[in-house]
C-alpha cells in the first residue's frame, strides 16, 4: 500500500521514567482466564492470543486499535468517525454504523462488558495481559460474542509494596502522551492503584475547503481502583473509571471519481478524485467527534474449599456526539445548519454471579447466570443543503429523466 510519508505520525522521541520500590517475581508460565478459571496457557481448549503487558509496553501500544499489530487473526477498521471502528476476528465483525447493534466481536476489560465500540477505544491503562478469543465466545461471557471477544485484564492494586511509573512521548505533529499509575498498599489488608493518561497530536488529512486539519488525537482517561482482601480466601474490588476523546475525525478519501463528480463541480464544489491514498479532501464543514464513558464495578471474590464465587457488578454509561458530512465534497448538499447528526445516550447495567469448581478431580464444573439491562437513546437529525435539489435535477437529467422531480412534486401537490 503506498503511503505519503510526509503525513505519517509517528514518536519521534520518547522520554520514559518509572519508580519501583519493589521488586517482581517473573512468571514462568502464562496464566489465562479465557475459560473463566486461571488456568496456564497450555491447558485450555480455545484458540486464544495472549499478549503480555511486557509485549504491550515494548510494541508501544496504546489502545486496542493498535493491538492489531501483535495479533494476527484481530483486524480493526475505523470508518467515518472515531466511534464508528469494528473489531473482526477471523475476518467476522459488525456494529459501527449502527448504535442498535452489538458488535460480535465483545470486549470486556476487568470482567465488565462495554456494550459498544465506543466506550472501548480509550488509551490501555497499566495491564497484565490482553487475551484475544477467536471464535463463538457467548456460552462462558454471557453475551454477544458470536466472533470472538477481546478481554482486557488490569494490573490489580500491589498490596506488599509502593510501585510506580512516568511516561513521556513525543512525536511528529506536536504529538504528547503522557501516562502515569502508582499503586500501593494503605494497610495490611487494603490496597490502591490509580492511572492517568493524555494524548494529543494536530491532524495530518487536510480539509482543502476549510483548512482544518482531520485525524487528530485528543483523548484522556482515569482509572482508580481499591482492593480489600480481608483473608486468604476473600477479596473485593472496586474500580472507577473515566474516558473522554473530543477529535476532528476522520478522513475520507475518494475510491472512484464517477459521474457524480462532474456534476459536484458543475456546482461550484470539488472533491479530490480517484485518489484513495490522498490525505486531503473538499468538506463544506468538519466533522466532530465527543465521546465520553465511565463507570464503576465491583467484583468479590470467595475461596470455598472445592469452589469459588465470583460476583462482578458494573454500571457504565456512554455519551456520544458524532457528525459529519456525509456528501465528503464541498457542495451544499448536506446542510451545515441541519447536518447529519447522532446523539446517542446508553446506560448499561450487568450483574455476573458465577460458581467455579476448583479441585484437582477429574470433574471440572461451572455454573453461573448473567443479567444485562441497557437504555439506548439515538437522537439523528439530517438536513438537505441548497445546492441539493440542483444536484438531484442533473443527476436525473443524465439519467434521462429531466423535471422528473418536478413532476412528482406537482403531482403530490408539493411544495417546490
Amino acid at each position: 500500500m503506498p503511503m505519503n510519508k510526509r503525513h505519517i505520525p509517528f514518536a519521534a522521541a520518547a522520554l520514559a521514567m518509572s519508580v519501583n520500590f519493589q521488586a517482581h517475581a517473573v512468571l514462568e508460565e502464562v496464566v489465562v482466564t479465557a475459560t473463566k478459571r486461571q488456568q496456564t496457557l497450555q491447558e485450555i481448549p480455545i484458540a486464544v492470543s495472549v499478549v503480555t503487558a511486557e509485549a504491550i509496553e515494548q510494541s508501544q501500544v496504546l489502545d486496542i486499535k493498535d493491538l492489531q499489530t501483535l495479533v494476527p487473526s484481530l483486524r480493526v477498521t475505523q470508518l467515518q468517525g472515531s466511534a464508528q471502528t469494528n473489531f473482526i476476528i477471523r475476518g467476522f465483525g459488525n456494529g459501527a454504523n449502527n448504535p442498535g447493534i452489538e458488535p460480535s466481536v465483545g470486549v470486556f476489560v476487568d470482567g465488565v462488558y462495554r456494550s459498544r465500540v465506543g466506550s472501548a477505544l480509550a488509551d490501555l491503562p497499566k495491564v497484565e495481559r490482553i487475551e484475544v478469543l477467536r471464535g463463538p465466545q457467548s456460552t462462558l461471557f454471557g453475551k454477544n460474542a458470536s466472533a470472538g471477544v477481546i478481554n482486557v485484564v488490569t494490573a490489580k492494586p500491589d498490596l506488599v509494596g509502593y510501585s510506580g511509573s512516568v511516561g513521556v512521548t513525543l512525536g511528529n505533529y506536536n504529538q504528547t502522551i503522557i501516562r502515569g499509575d502508582v499503586t500501593g498498599p494503605l494497610s495490611d489488608n487494603f490496597a490502591f492503584s490509580l492511572f492517568g493518561s493524555v494524548n494529543e497530536r494536530d491532524g495530518y488529512f487536510d480539509n482543502l475547503t476549510t483548512g482544518t486539519e482531520f485525524n487528530e488525537l485528543n483523548r484522556w482517561n482515569f482509572r482508580g481502583q481499591l482492593l480489600w482482601a480481608p483473608s486468604d480466601r476473600a477479596e473485593a474490588r472496586l474500580i472507577i473509571d473515566a474516558e473522554d476523546i473530543d477529535e476532528v475525525c476522520c478522513g475520507v478519501a475518494n475510491l472512484v471519481d464517477g459521474p457524480t463528480g462532474a456534476i459536484v463541480r458543475a456546482l461550484g464544489g470539488d472533491v479530490v478524485g480517484n485518489a484513495p491514498f490522498a490525505y486531503e479532501n473538499y468538506q463544506d464543514f468538519d466533522p466532530k467527534n465527543v465521546i465520553e464513558t465511565n463507570g464503576a464495578s465491583l467484583h468479590i471474590e470467595y475461596d470455598f474449599d472445592n469452589f469459588a464465587l465470583t460476583s462482578i457488578t458494573a454500571f457504565r454509561t456512554l455519551d456520544q456526539f458524532l457528525s459529519c458530512d456525509v456528501d465528503f465534497t464541498s457542495s451544499r448538499l448536506v446542510s451545515a445548519d441541519i447536518y447529519d447528526e447522532r446523539n446517542t445516550e446508553i446506560d448499561t447495567f450487568t450483574q455476573e454471579l458465577r460458581l467455579t469448581s476448583t479441585s484437582d478431580g477429574p470433574l471440572q464444573w461451572m455454573v453461573g447466570a448473567f443479567y444485562f439491562d441497557e437504555e439506548v437513546k439515538n437522537d439523528e437529525n439530517f438536513g438537505l443543503g441548497p445546492e441539493f435539489r440542483s444536484y438531484v435535477d442533473v443527476l436525473l437529467a443524465g439519467l434521462g429523466a429531466p423535471g422528473a422531480l418536478g413532476a412528482i412534486e406537482a403531482f403530490l401537490a408539493l411544495q417546490t
